[in-house]
């Protein structure tokens, strides 16, 4: 049985076996709310918190006790220090490292582990957040928007305010809501079934989503409220009717491979503007479900000609920040032969453009 944090120094500090020691399930860093098992949760910080050069650093000049792990004294639980405390247990582990496939870095001289590590202990979360959200939201070691997402969503669930989540975060309010919203949205899509081991590309790009919320033809889509964006978040913000919409753009968003659905954005500027266009245009709307390329879709939206025009215009602005730099040109061949591509290109683009006008002329 895990030894308990000692009562006599609470709240202060105290020296507790890194074995006896539990990660925090709730970590900002972790998507999936699911772990049960610690070995998936080393596998989650080994994989996406860098605990790799911590290990590195540890093996070579040894765990140096800069600051206390923040440990929960209910169930010695590490609020604050997951990173560390999952390169202490991959060192001393060989069977861990074994199942994650994790190799040590060859070091000369490794230094020992420590056998106890200096905690500070708190009664609840809430006496640990302040210092928690300045570290990884205004210090160093930065969370990512998903990562603040959730941590301003707990605070939000617990009973805390935008305005003071704000402050610590050191966001406006809207920001914060849009960040708390687009989490909340998140939950709701995982619970029906959106799968996120099944996305298109290998890192979830959640400002796609909290940013569609924001967009009203999104917003009407998904049966929200379009009038009112400052309104208190409310979890679980899809009604049941519009669940299967959710899916949909959860879906178009990021994907979901084994339904042989990849994702329709490919990068957030244009593709996720052309979608808010999209969706408010009932016909785009309809041929982008029965077909599911934007590109296709967009064209009901958009017509050729302002595509063509709007293309040409950063063609043109293109070519003059090239020609501000020409002085810069140290003569490779190969690019000379880029530009002169370039030309007849331009030579042809100018004829067909003749030739169509030309034709309209004759035509009127």
């Amino acid at each position: 049985m895990a030894k308990t944090a000692s009562s006599a120094l609470s709240p202060g500090q105290d020296f507790i076996a890194p074995a006896d020691l539990h990660f925090d399930r709730e970590n900002p860093r972790f998507i999936d709310l699911a772990y049960t098992d610690e070995v998936d949760i080393v596998r989650e910080l080994y994989e996406q918190a860098d605990v790799d050069e911590l290990i590195q650093s540890i093996l070579s000049a040894g765990y140096i006790d800069f600051e206390p792990l923040i440990v929960l004294r209910t169930g010695n639980i590490v609020l604050e220090g997951n990173r560390r405390l999952a390169a202490l247990r991959l060192i001393a582990d060989e069977n861990l490292r074994k199942k994650l496939k994790v190799t040590l870095p060859a070091v000369e001289a490794q230094k020992p582990l420590p056998e106890k590590v200096r905690v500070l202990i708190v009664d609840h979360r809430d006496e640990a957040r302040s210092f928690i959200g300045f570290k990884h939201i205004n210090g160093p070691f930065k969370w990512d928007a998903l990562a603040k997402a959730k941590y301003a969503a707990k605070w939000y669930e617990s009973g805390g305010d935008i305005t003071t989540i704000s402050r610590t975060l050191g966001d406006n309010h809207n920001t914060v809501r849009r960040l708390v919203n687009g989490w909340f949205a998140l939950q709701q899509a995982l619970k029906d079934g959106f799968d996120l081991t099944q996305i298109s590309k290998k890192n979830f790009a959640f400002s796609h989503l909290y940013t569609a919320l924001t967009r009203a033809s999104v917003r009407d889509f998904l049966g929200l409220s379009s009038e009112d964006l400052s309104a208190p978040p409310q979890k679980d913000p899809i009604s049941a009717e519009k669940r299967n919409e959710l899916q949909q753009l959860m879906s178009w968003l990021y994907g979901q491979e084994h339904k042989g659905e990849p994702t329709i954005i490919q990068s957030q500027n244009p593709n996720l503007n052309e979608l808010s266009k999209l969706l408010a245009h009932p016909e785009a709307k309809t041929m982008l479900m029965a077909r599911r390329d934007l590109r296709v879709a967009f064209e009901r939206v958009e017509p050729a000609s302002a595509r063509f025009g709007e293309s040409l215009m950063k063609a043109a602005k293109q070519c003059e920040d090239v020609l501000g730099l020409a002085g810069a040109y140290d003569g490779e061949p190969t690019l000379l032969k880029v530009a002169e591509g370039m030309q007849r290109t331009a030579r042809a683009l100018v004829t067909t453009m003749r030739e169509q006008q030309e034709s309209k002329s004759s035509d009127d």
